[in-house]
C-alpha cells in the first residue's frame, strides 16, 4: 500500500471520525432540546390550568390544551380521575410531583408527562406523546448520515489529492534519484525548500551522493595507479624469463618452473591491461563526445583488435553488419563491442562461430533510434546463479585464468557512460548473446 493511499485512507477516517462526533453531539442536543421544549410546554400548561382552577374558571375550559398532542387531567385521590381534557390516554398509573416519561401501555407509545400537586390534594397532570419529538430526531439522523456519506467521500477525494500535492516534491526527488547514474555521480538533487522534511531528505541524499563520488573517484584512482604501477615491473619479470628460457642448457624441472612463472606474468599483464581498459572506460572525458561514424567500420576497428585472439583459438567472426551512418562515441563504442568479442572468443569451443550483428533499431529502447549489437557464441552459456553479476567487475568466477572479470565491467561502463543499456540472455540451442545498444543523436 503506497504511503499516499495509507495518508488518504488515515484522513478519511479521521474525518469521518470526528464528522460521526459532531453529528451525534449534534442529534444529542437537538433530542433534548425538543424533550426540554416539551417539558417547559407541560410545565408551562400546568401552571396556567392551576391559575385558571384558582381563579374559578370552568375546568372543563381550564383543561383545554394549548396546542395539538398536549393533555391534561385532573387526578383524585385513589388515582381517580376527576376531570380529564381532550385527548387524556386512559389508565394513567399514579404519578409522583415533576417531570417524568412512561410508557403507559405496553408495547405503546412513550408520553413525556409533568404532575403539579394543587392545594386541595388532587394531582394535576400534564402530557404529550414523545413520537413527534422521535420522528423529528429520526429525520435529524437520517439528514446527519447522508451529509456524513458525503462528507467521507469527499474527504477521502480531498485526501487523496492533498496527499498528492504534499508528495509530489518526494516523487520528483525519487525520479531525479533515478536518473543519476553511476558515470553521473555528480550530479546532485535539486533542494526547492530547504526546511521542510523534503528538503532535509534532499540534502542528506546529497551528503550520500558526495561520499559516494568520492569513494568511486578513489577506487578508479587507485585501480588506475594500481594497473600503471604493475605494469613495468610485470613486463621487466617477463623480459627476463623470456631471456632465461632462450639461455643456456638447463634441467626439465627449472625450465617447467620458468615456463610456468612465465604463463603467471603473462596472466598479471593481461590483468594489468584490463585494469587500465577499466579505469579508461570510468574515467570521463573527450572519449565520451559523440562524432558521426560508419557503423561498418566500427565494427571492423574492434574485429581487428581480436584478431590475434581468435586466430589463436581458431574461432571465426561471422559478422552482419548494417550499412549506415551513426552518431555515437567511437570510443565508447569500441570499448564495449572489443570486450564483448573478446569474452565470446575466449569463452566459446575452440574453432567455433563468434556471430555479431549490428543495426539500427528504433524499438529496442522505447527512446527512438539506437544502435544495438549483438555478440552469440556456442559455448556452454551462463549458470542462472551466475547471472545478476555478469556485469560487475570480478564479480563472475572463471576456470580460464586469462579472464580476469572484467572485460564485461568495462563493457558495461562504456555503454552505460553513454546512457545505453547492456545485457545477456540465453542462445536456443545453447550458448550466450550478449547485446548492448546506445542512444544516437542523429542517423541515416
Amino acid at each position: 500500500m503506497s504511503i499516499r493511499l495509507r495518508l488518504t485512507l488515515w484522513y478519511g477516517l479521521m474525518f469521518a471520525f470526528l464528522v460521526a462526533v459532531a453529528g451525534i453531539g449534534v442529534w444529542w442536543q437537538f433530542d433534548n432540546s425538543l424533550r426540554r421544549s416539551l417539558e417547559d410546554a407541560l410545565r408551562i400548561h400546568a401552571e396556567d390550568v392551576e391559575a385558571g382552577l384558582e381563579l374559578g374558571s370552568d375546568p372543563v375550559q381550564t383543561l383545554e390544551p394549548p396546542r395539538p398532542g398536549i393533555f391534561a387531567t385532573i387526578v383524585g385521590p385513589g388515582n381517580v380521575s376527576v376531570e380529564a381534557g381532550p385527548g387524556t390516554p386512559p389508565g394513567l398509573p399514579p404519578i409522583e410531583p415533576g417531570p417524568s416519561a412512561r410508557q403507559l401501555v405496553a408495547g405503546g407509545p412513550v408520553y413525556a408527562l409533568f404532575a403539579l400537586r394543587l392545594p386541595d390534594g388532587r394531582t394535576l397532570v400534564t402530557g404529550s406523546t414523545l413520537a413527534e419529538v422521535d420522528r423529528n430526531a429520526e429525520r435529524l439522523a437520517e439528514v446527519l448520515l447522508i451529509i456524513g456519506a458525503a462528507c467521507a467521500v469527499g474527504s477521502l477525494i480531498g485526501g487523496w489529492w492533498v496527499a498528492g500535492r504534499a508528495l509530489a516534491p518526494m516523487r520528483d526527488l525519487t525520479r531525479e534519484a533515478d536518473s543519476i547514474g553511476a558515470g553521473d555521480l555528480s550530479r546532485r538533487l535539486p533542494v526547492a525548500h530547504p526546511r521542510d522534511e523534503v528538503g532535509s531528505l534532499a540534502r542528506t541524499l546529497n551528503r550520500l551522493l558526495s561520499r559516494v563520488e568520492a569513494g568511486v573517484t578513489r577506487e578508479r584512482a587507485f585501480i588506475n595507479g594500481a594497473a600503471h604501477d604493475l605494469r613495468t615491473p610485470i613486463a621487466a619479470l617477463r623480459m627476463q624469463l623470456d631471456l632465461l628460457l632462450r639461455g643456456g642448457s638447463m634441467d626439465e624441472p627449472a625450465r617447467a618452473s620458468i615456463e610456468a612463472a612465465r604463463s603467471d606474468a603473462v596472466a598479471l599483464g593481461e590483468l594489468a591491461d584490463a585494469l587500465l581498459g577499466l579505469a579508461e572506460a570510468q574515467a570521463a572525458g573527450p572519449h565520451d563526445a559523440v562524432d558521426d561514424n560508419v557503423l561498418p567500420m566500427l565494427v571492423s576497428r574492434a574485429e581487428q583488435d581480436v584478431e590475434r585472439l581468435a586466430r589463436q583459438r581458431m574461432v571465426r567472426i561471422d559478422q552482419r553488419v548494417e550499412e549506415a551512418s551513426v552518431r555515437v562515441s567511437a570510443v565508447r563504442f569500441h570499448q564495449a563491442l572489443t570486450n564483448l568479442l573478446a569474452n565470446a572468443v575466449r569463452h566459446g569451443p575452440v574453432g567455433g562461430i563468434v556471430d555479431l550483428e549490428a543495426r539500427i533499431d528504433s524499438t529496442v529502447s522505447g527512446r527512438g533510434p539506437v544502435v544495438l549489437v549483438e555478440v552469440a557464441d556456442h559455448g556452454p552459456g551462463i549458470e542462472p546463479e551466475l547471472r545478476d553479476d555478469l556485469f560487475v567487475p570480478f564479480g563472475m568466477p572463471r576456470e580460464d585464468s586469462t579472464a580476469h572479470g572484467l572485460g564485461l565491467a568495462t563493457a558495461a561502463v562504456a555503454v552505460r557512460s553513454q546512457g545505453g543499456e547492456i545485457g545477456y540472455r540465453e542462445r536456443p540451442g545453447g550458448g550466450s548473446v550478449f547485446w548492448f545498444w546506445l542512444p544516437l543523436a542523429s542517423h541515416a
